[in-house]
This record gives C-alpha cells, structure tokens and sequence, in this order.
C-alpha cells in the first residue's frame, strides 16, 4: 500500500525518509541523511528508496529546461 505524500509530510516534516522501494514501508527517517542510512542498515535494507520530505507548508517549485533539438 503506498502511502499519501501529505500524511507522510504531517509525521517527517523536513526529514529524509527511507523506504524498502519507491512509495513502500518507510524504514527510517531522519534530519540527518548518513543516519537514515545507518538505521535503514542496521534493518537489513542496503539500498532503500530515498525522499526528503519538505516541511509543511512548504511549496517546491522546479525549473526544467528541454531542448528538443537533434
């Protein structure tokens, strides 16, 4: 069952999250990306999915620039 960005967002506001494959279980979660790791380590998972969480409240905008030429 994949869990909805916003319900991650009101329990890891401004954290990184580690889950065991993209939109999965979360494994661990912290402000401190190294330490996410080592906890998700420490749980058997050597590669899990990453996320950062923005803070709440907290619109990200992106810019993407494409050139469609050959």
């Amino acid at each position: 069952m994949k869990i909805s960005y916003a319900k991650l967002q009101k329990r890891y506001s401004g954290m990184y999250v580690l889950t065991d494959k993209p939109g999965g279980k979360v494994v661990a979660a912290s402000r401190n990306l190294g330490k996410a790791f080592k906890e998700a380590e420490k749980k058997g998972y050597k590669l899990p999915a990453v996320q950062y969480i923005q803070p709440v409240g907290t619109v990200a905008i992106y810019e993407v620039q494409i050139s469609l030429r050959d």
